[in-house]
């Protein structure tokens, strides 16, 4: 996300720690992780065919070329975390409530309820601990990171593995990213850290409009 090793951009001349090696290390497993989950429904069947191309696109890299493309700053694959709408129903007294919506789920295969797992585990993690790199990473609207952090990380796993159908990767209507970015992994170099820095604008983007729609106020 920064150049800076230890620090994280915020906003105009605000800088707070980043996560530490161990959190940052994190994220590239389970970018690839998903990736592999993808991989595998392509190979079983699906009818979304921006997610066939992309499981194509991935399982032609070589294995470095696949490191690099899973060594992304954000998250490449959405699990409903930026949008507060889909957590309205979430208190501790529902916790173990039926969600309203399935939004569609992508996936049908079982390992997704494992990605689906890991993907909510570490949100809460980086919610507890780092809440401003949860936004600049996993694209989490603020509602989300308080409500997610009011849990245990038992309930954040038990979430995953109920709403495993929002699981799904980021811009699939926007195919010319997925494009760019596998292609730039194979190459590697300056096009590898070009099609980083889109992913990250535009995961910021996409937070601002949410923040927007959502009618939040940052505090002051």
């Amino acid at each position: 996300m920064s150049d800076h090793a230890g620090e994280a951009r915020r906003g105009p001349g605000q800088w707070v720690a980043a996560p530490e090696r161990a959190v940052l290390d994190s994220l590239p497993e389970l970018n690839h992780f998903c990736l592999q989950v993808l991989a595998e429904q392509a190979h079983v069947g699906c009818s979304h065919a921006a997610v066939l191309k992309i499981a194509q696109d991935w399982l032609a890299l070589d294995t470095a070329a696949r490191r690099r493309a899973a060594a992304h700053p954000v998250l490449l694959f959405d699990a409903g975390l930026s949008d507060p709408r889909r957590w309205q129903w979430l208190d501790p007294a529902q916790v173990h409530d039926v969600p309203p919506e399935t939004y569609g789920a992508v996936f049908t295969v079982s390992q997704a309820i494992a990605a689906s797992e890991m993907v909510f585990v570490y949100a809460w993690s980086l919610a507890r601990r780092h809440p401003v790199h949860a936004r600049l990473a996993l694209g989490m609207h603020p509602l989300c990171v308080r409500w997610i952090t009011e849990h245990s990380v038992l309930a954040a796993h038990q979430m995953g593995a109920r709403l495993w159908m929002w699981l799904r990767p980021r811009w699939l209507n926007t195919p010319v990213f997925w494009d760019e970015l596998l292609q730039a992994a194979a190459e590697g170099g300056a096009a590898h850290l070009q099609a980083r820095m889109q992913g990250v604008r535009l995961l910021a983007a996409e937070a601002a409009t949410a923040l927007r729609s959502s009618g939040y106020e940052e505090p002051d």
